[in-house]
């Protein structure tokens, strides 16, 4: 799930876990919850944050929320299983292989998720190769929600949420000048597919060499 998420745990049992309601497999999160604990308190907080939005979205291109639960100390989300997985998964095993053809089918279907996504006035702000889904038939489902933020009001302050090889520069400009423009909000994540679409291409994101604060 990556270095930011150290405290979260995709746990699918044997490969797949079963909804006893629907019989449909299923993929299951899984959070500890440690009391007084701010990383596990931060966990919680991206996962709840993530069934406010999966909860309310009904779209082919974003991955379906099943439900959730609290079973002893243990925090679960259950949602639809995507088999084989991410597309930075797809890479590294067909890295030189990934035609334009490809990559323009995968990008329709990450735009198609992103144009309904933006309509419910939702902004992802973690698009990236990882957080993109692809199953068996080809078809691309966004996917990890737990920094997408529902724009209110009239204006939106930006925030660093996100990953730094994929985040536009225009995020780190707002949050230095303390700058609300809505449209900005939503655009963030047209740059951020733009640099996922450069990962399926070359294996890595833009300035992918860079580490720390030069990236």
């Amino acid at each position: 799930m990556g270095e930011r998420k150290t405290y979260w745990i995709w746990y699918i049992r044997k490969g797949l876990h079963w909804n006893q309601q629907t019989g449909a497999s299923c993929a299951m999160k899984e959070v500890n919850i440690i009391p007084e604990d701010p990383k596990s308190a931060e966990c919680i907080k991206q996962l709840e944050q993530e069934i406010r939005v999966l909860r309310d979205l009904k779209h082919p291109n974003i991955v379906q929320y099943y439900g959730s639960e609290i079973v002893d100390d243990h925090f679960y989300i259950y949602l639809e299983y995507i088999n084989p997985g991410s597309i930075n998964r797809y890479v590294r095993d067909h890295c030189g292989h990934m035609t334009e053809s490809i990559v323009r089918n995968f990008t329709r279907h990450i735009l198609s998720g992103l144009a309904y996504l933006h309509s419910t006035k939702t902004v992802h702000r973690d698009i990236k190769g990882a957080n993109l889904l692809v199953d068996a038939s080809g078809v691309v489902k966004l996917t990890d929600f737990g920094t997408a933020k529902h724009l209110t009001g009239l204006s939106y302050e930006l925030s660093l949420k996100g990953s730094p090889h994929w985040m536009a520069p225009e995020v780190i400009k707002a949050v230095m000048r303390k700058d609300c423009n809505p449209e900005l909000a939503l655009a963030v994540d047209i740059w951020s597919l733009g640099c996922a679409i450069i990962e399926m291409f070359t294996g890595k994101p833009p300035w992918g060499d860079l580490q720390g604060v030069s990236s």
